[in-house]
């Protein structure tokens, strides 16, 4: 379910320059957060393939826990929670909208 969209304001005596300014930062935010997740997808495709699990196993917490896999596994739910964040992260982003 996505909110309606709400308007914030930012206030500066140099409209001209804080726009592109705001721009920028949007999108290398954007670029980061998708890079960034990148990263993160792959840490997790090693994980699960090391592991011989799938993402819906260890989010469903059927995987079995032994001494020798409960590091890595540990990683992966660590990875597949960062994982979450920067997709709500980008979703967030690529939602902005700059008026004006």
């Amino acid at each position: 379910v996505i909110a309606p969209m709400a308007t914030i304001q930012i206030k500066t005596p140099f409209p001209d320059q804080a726009t592109p300014l705001v721009k920028d930062a949007i999108a290398l935010e954007t670029k980061l957060v998708r890079d960034s997740l990148a990263a993160t997808n792959e840490r997790v495709a090693a994980l699960t393939q090391e592991l011989h699990v799938t993402e819906h196993d260890v989010l469903a917490g059927t995987v079995v826990r032994t001494e020798t896999n409960e590091l890595p596994l540990l990683d992966l739910e660590g990875e597949l929670a960062i994982r979450r964040s920067l997709e709500d992260a980008l979703r967030s982003l690529t939602s902005l909208e700059l008026c004006g």
